[in-house]
């Protein structure tokens, strides 16, 4: 059941999804990084906190549509398993 999930990694495009994925869990807390009290200006005007967010949600973007285009097709029709009472 797990092997024939889109999440499990048995090809490198599945691996290197997960492992962006995870990644991007891990640098969601961005207290890690130190942003958080960081008085740095991005272009003189924009904080960094708010820089990294923005760049952050673009990622998230582009990861959601590489798995939109890495995701295998539905089945045309939906064929019930179990017969209908």
């Amino acid at each position: 059941m797990l092997r024939d999930s889109f999440w499990y990694p048995n090809t490198a495009r599945g691996f290197g999804l997960l492992v962006v994925v995870v990644g991007m869990v891990f640098l969601h807390q961005s207290e890690f990084l130190g942003l958080m009290d960081a008085g740095t200006l991005v272009f003189g005007w924009l904080p960094i906190q708010l820089a990294f967010d923005i760049g952050f949600n673009l990622v998230g973007v582009l990861i959601l549509y590489a798995m939109y285009r890495a995701a295998p097709t539905p089945p045309a029709a939906f064929e019930p398993t179990r017969e209908e009472r």
